[in-house]
């Protein structure tokens, strides 16, 4: 193809296109892409990205279709923070494939809970979807790789375990229950010294996302074990195959395997596999015993455990505090105090306003413009 005239400021991009002259501001969805197109001098993409329209119709195949830049599924519209991503991937010139395979795999999960509350958990820091649209979470578990409650479940990299479904609850309103949990970064990080696993989930195999977590963990039937964790937060949209590859497919030393960490992790509770918790809701911080299923399976001893953390009475593995201690417990928000910049970014924003107002006395916190990063700045300057 010859080269279309064009003309590219810092604010625009014009170039004309099959005789007509279009042109695209800065801020346009697909200002990025054009212009991306023309710098590189990839001209027979030019078009791909005249309308974000025609962008996805690239990539929108077999059971999904564009009308304007609405994306529908077996014609019925997706939802709008989902075309939105569609949008903004294609704008910027990213393969969305990744998204469409995900939204189908998505319908074959059976439960409509599961489907609403699914996209909000991805939207967490380090939640990635692969290229087969499946998604990949942390999970916390002892330093053998085996789950920390019942210590019967083998997590080695390469393992794929799995429950029947109908057997752990989807009621998000239940905070413990029987099955597997993976989460987020920030929840996983706090639950244990041990070793932080990255693993796979297919969306069909969500069972549901328990509200006292704030949207931070999951049950789930089935997963794979990927790999051991870098240390990094992974991407927050998509992770191609090869990075998983590298960062997570060698696997880890025996003797790293025997070190348990001396960090004070992020704020947040983790996962395991036959999972019973009692959640404090008030301090987001789990209560658990690893054989309560079977030897309180009315989980009255959990109960009483719950009433006297939340009283400040004792700690979460049942030991009395202190007088300095109760202090601080009552305050509810000591985990926060102990986060730096990431792990405060790992939290979500109704906590840091929670903390910020109640925990560190700062005026008007629930009202400060700029999101969550002007928040943590804010805070870690109070802190100071």
């Amino acid at each position: 193809m010859t080269t279309p005239p064009f003309t590219i400021t810092n604010e625009s991009v014009t170039v004309v296109w099959q005789g007509k002259p279009i042109t695209v501001q800065r801020g346009a969805a697909n200002f990025l892409g054009i212009r991306s197109a023309i710098i590189e001098e990839r001209w027979d993409d030019i078009g791909k990205h005249i309308t974000i329209g025609k962008s996805l119709s690239e990539w929108a195949k077999g059971r999904y279709t564009v009308s304007g830049d609405i994306v529908s599924f077996d014609g019925k519209v997706i939802p709008n923070d989902i075309n939105e991503r569609l949008r903004q991937m294609a704008a910027r010139g990213e393969d969305p494939a990744p998204v469409f395979a995900f939204w189908a795999k998505l319908q074959k999960n059976p439960s409509w809970r599961s489907v609403q509350q699914l996209w909000p958990f991805l939207k967490h820091q380090g939640i990635p979807l692969t290229a087969d649209g499946c998604f990949l979470a942390y999970k916390m578990v002892t330093s053998d790789l085996k789950d920390v409650h019942s210590g019967q479940f083998d997590n080695t990299p390469g393992k794929i375990l799995e429950m029947p479904r109908n057997e752990i609850s989807d009621d998000p309103n239940k905070a413990c229950h029987i099955g597997f949990h993976v989460g987020a970064r920030s929840y996983a990080s706090d639950f244990h010294n041990g070793k932080m696993l990255i693993c796979k989930v297919d969306p069909a195999d969500v069972i549901c996302i328990p509200y006292d977590a704030s949207q931070r963990k999951m049950r789930v039937c089935k997963y794979e074990v990927i790999g051991h964790d870098n240390g990094e937060y992974m991407s927050s949209t998509t992770i191609k195959d090869q990075e998983i590859g590298t960062r997570f497919g060698a696997s880890v030393s025996e003797e790293d395997n025997d070190e348990d960490s001396d960090e004070d992790p992020p704020f947040d509770d983790a996962d395991d596999d036959v999972e019973i918790e009692d959640d404090d809701a008030d301090d987001d911080v789990e209560i658990e015993d690893d054989d309560v299923d079977e030897l309180d399976p009315d989980n009255k001893i959990g109960e009483a455990m719950d009433r006297e953390f939340a009283a400040g009475t004792i700690d979460r593995t049942g030991n009395p505090l202190t007088k300095v201690e109760k202090k601080a417990a009552k305050k509810g928000f000591s985990k926060f105090d102990k986060l730096d910049a990431a792990g405060l970014m790992g939290s979500s924003i109704e906590d840091l306003r929670k903390y910020a107002g109640k925990g560190l006395d700062i005026v008007g916190s629930s009202k400060i413009p700029g999101g969550k990063a002007t928040l943590v700045a804010k805070i870690l300057e109070v802190r100071k």
